[in-house]
């Protein structure tokens, strides 16, 4: 009886942990098909602490090209940013890794269309706005 509940233990476990791998897998899938990149997917990273010690401050997330690159993000991002933040992310990644430079117009581009693609009209609509006025002719080149 005691290995019973031990096993449904943990696939109770392994069914709730594993939407968000899931999830986070079919963000970077859109994200790879919206840039026509095609790169291996890295690993996110879930931690406070890692967030306030790599990322700028008062940043929800981040991507870090150190040690093969990963992607950093708050534990505590709410769950109607999280897709659309970890795309923006995923999007810096597949640029920096085809081409050492991330187009923050291109990444906030894609980001209004994969909005658009989920029929969050609203939200793509006030990216768009702010894509235009923040990012127009601005390149991060990292080295």
């Amino acid at each position: 009886m005691t290995q019973l509940k031990i096993n449904l233990s943990l696939l109770l476990c392994a069914l709730l942990l594993s939407p968000l791998s899931y999830s986070d897998a079919n963000i970077f899938a859109s994200a790879k098909e919206l840039l026509s990149i095609d790169k291996p997917l890295i690993k996110v990273e879930y931690s406070n602490s890692n967030l306030v010690s790599t990322c700028p401050v008062g940043s929800i997330g981040c991507f870090s090209s150190a040690n093969g690159g990963k992607i950093i993000l708050s534990e505590n991002i709410p769950t109607r940013h999280h897709d659309v933040v970890l795309l923006g992310l995923y999007s810096d990644y597949l640029q920096y890794a085809d081409s050492r430079v991330i187009d923050e117009l291109r990444t906030c581009q894609v980001k209004v269309t994969y909005l658009n693609q989920i029929s969050n009209t609203r939200l793509a609509n006030l990216y768009e706005g702010q894509c235009e006025s923040l990012f127009k002719g601005k390149l991060l080149v990292l080295r």
